[in-house]
């Protein structure tokens, strides 16, 4: 009989509307609403008292159980001290991506949290609300509106239509997409997809769209699609089908920074002796690194491929001529 309600939390939140409502139930009452033995309810109830900290007596005349004292939200989280602070660092690292659809639901639930703890811990998210935070550059300044059209073609399953205008683009173009997977990487919001007239998976930044419209037509979107596989060639978000192993030196100080950072999961640094390494990486698609590379400046030297060392060189020879 009892196998209906193994769970003893949904038994616990039952009791805890009742008493809530006044209803003063006991033992008995409860263990035929419940279908379980009246053992089980006095155990709940113990535990409600010595584990969860709330306020249940017995009253006599009434033949039932009380809250002594005003009772809100059920407690339902029990956490330590770490696991708070862990929380907390969660909490603050959502900060730059405030004003999204996620900003309200996800305040909600990290109040909610804090409200159930009821005193379990000796510290509380306010108290430490100034003890560590995250600052981020760069942020995407995509638009709200932009952002929540995109979030519910994503959900709904909806081709969608829109203009873009790409790196190396003059204009914008016209793009109808199937859209599978929105990502945040590095401070920008991308958008992963099948795009109908390429006949291929593309990825697009959101900040470059606009007059983004959902077309109302339906789509299955691949359910054997993984973030992690797609990005796996790439050195940010693009990914390429043309895999390369890329050499490049690092002196100094960027030698030194290089190695204190997981850039990309098929990594290889080799010492050199006197501050330098080698770094190997397998890519896909040399745009992102070849803008990484650039910005180590002169203690950074390309050793292969010739592609991505011709690239490095006519930059450099575009800054010497300004």
């Amino acid at each position: 009989m009892e196998q209906k309600t193994r769970s003893p939390q949904p038994r616990m939140l039952c009791i805890h509307q009742h008493l809530y409502d006044g209803d003063f139930p006991n033992c008995s009452s409860l263990a035929r609403e419940l279908e379980v033995s009246t053992k089980t309810i006095a155990r709940d109830i113990e535990y409600m008292r010595s584990q969860l900290a709330m306020p249940i007596e017995w009253d006599g005349q009434e033949n039932g159980y009380y809250y002594t004292e005003a009772v809100g939200s059920f407690p339902t989280v029990q956490i330590s001290e770490g696991e708070l602070f862990a929380l907390m660092v969660a909490q603050r690292a959502i900060e730059p991506y405030q004003n999204t659809p996620f900003e309200k639901p996800l305040a909600n639930v990290f109040q909610k949290i804090s409200d159930g703890l009821r005193d379990k811990v000796s510290i509380s998210l306010d108290q430490m609300d100034g003890s560590i935070s995250f600052k981020a550059t760069g942020l995407s300044n995509t638009d709200l509106e932009t952002f929540q059209l995109v979030t519910k073609a994503v959900a709904t399953e909806q081709e969608m239509q829109f203009e873009y205008r790409g790196y190396s683009d003059q204009r914008y173009k016209k793009r109808r997409l199937q859209p599978w997977h929105l990502c945040c990487v590095d401070n920008q919001w991308y958008l992963i997809g099948y795009d109908l007239e390429r006949e291929a998976k593309r990825t697009f930044l959101l900040v470059r769209m606009r007059k983004i419209g959902l077309t109302g037509e339906p789509f299955t979107r691949p359910r054997d699609f993984n973030l992690q596989d797609h990005l796996r060639d790439s050195f940010g978000v693009f990914a390429g089908k043309d895999l390369q192993r890329v050499r490049i030196e690092f002196k100094g100080q960027a030698a030194r920074l290089v190695q204190e950072k997981t850039w990309h999961p098929t990594q290889e640094i080799r010492c050199l002796g006197d501050d330098k390494i080698e770094y190997t990486v397998r890519l896909g698609d040399l745009f992102e690194i070849e803008r990484w590379v650039l910005g180590w400046g002169g203690e950074a030297k390309v050793i292969s491929p010739a592609k991505l060392k011709n690239r490095i060189r006519k930059h450099a020879e575009k800054i010497l001529e300004g």
